[in-house]
């Protein structure tokens, strides 16, 4: 069997897909017409060129399988994150010797028993194509890549190689930093809260938490503005300082500091001190109330030591 071309003067070549067969008196050729399944391929070439020069200016990593595991498809940024040759990759490797190379590259983290992960393939595979395959590599020369599983047409599997070392570093220290935050706050002796703009608490301190008895970590939901005031209003004597408070929480228009004395069921007197911070949110702090000292009469000596 072979194709054969007929060329048309005024309209598209005619394609036929010959076929020879031997008979009793001889040879039987006959000719099937094969103008749509040419048209598809030609279309899928273009399809899969387009494809490639779309992916050709992507930071992410491309690889494509088809349904016998051969690499189909890859991206320039994928030589980039694998550290494989491209004459590798032209060759059109399967899925295992994919990722033995890539594991010899040591560009992926070494697991415990090579064999045993290697046996796990098939389910990852099945899991990429069922949209659940997602992991995190984090290498030996400090780079963190996430890998994504994705389905394709007809069988096929595409993996996604993400660089997000970046990512990685820049949450490592803003977790850092709201740690060095909340030990900053637990030195203060007051109580001290932040609320975001819509009134949910960010952040309190220990004192808080003990004076109040409300700690944010041991709701299974976000505590608001409107939880906290329930609070306070149940451990203070009655005043208006509380529904004062959650409009200043809520407010978008613009804010100034304010303060107010409030009285706490056991007596203690607390000066409770509003101040808005950045991006919309609201600081509300707790401070103790000094009695100032009484002032010495002019004829009066303080007393000898």
């Amino acid at each position: 069997t072979l194709r054969a071309r007929l060329p048309m003067p005024d309209k598209p070549d005619l394609w036929f897909e010959v076929t020879h067969r031997p008979d009793e008196e001889g040879m039987v050729h006959f000719a099937s017409p094969i103008d749509q399944l040419v048209q598809a391929e030609v279309a899928q070439r273009n399809f899969v060129q387009t494809l490639t020069k779309t992916f050709a200016h992507l930071p992410t990593g491309l690889a494509v399988f088809d349904r016998d595991r051969r690499l189909v498809l890859f991206n320039p940024a994928l030589v980039d994150l694998s550290r494989l040759p491209i004459d590798f990759l032209s060759s059109r490797p399967t899925l295992l010797s994919f990722f033995d190379h890539v594991r010899e590259r040591g560009m992926m983290p070494e697991p415990k028993s090579y064999t045993a992960w290697r046996a796990e393939l098939p389910s990852m595979i099945d899991a990429a194509r069922d949209d659940r395959y997602c992991e995190t590599w984090t290498l030996p020369s400090g780079l963190t890549y996430r890998i994504t599983g994705r389905p394709h047409p007809d069988g096929a599997v595409a993996f996604l190689i993400e660089d997000i070392s970046a990512e990685v570093t820049l949450t490592r220290r803003f977790r850092s930093e709201i740690a060095l935050t909340q030990s900053v706050i637990d030195r203060f002796d007051e109580s001290v809260a932040v609320f975001s703009q819509l009134g949910v608490m960010t952040f309190c301190n220990t004192a808080f938490r003990t004076q109040w008895n409300c700690d944010p970590d041991k709701s299974a939901t976000e505590v608001g503005i409107l939880d906290v005031c329930q609070c306070l209003q149940a451990a203070c004597a009655p005043t208006d300082a509380w529904a004062e408070i959650q409009d200043f929480v809520l407010s978008r228009r613009d804010r100034t500091s304010w303060d107010t004395r409030v009285t706490r069921r056991d007596g203690t007197r607390l000066r409770c001190i509003v101040e808005p911070v950045s991006g919309g949110a609201t600081l509300l702090r707790f401070a103790a109330m000094r009695k100032r000292p009484g002032k010495s009469r002019p004829d009066e000596r303080p007393p000898e030591t």
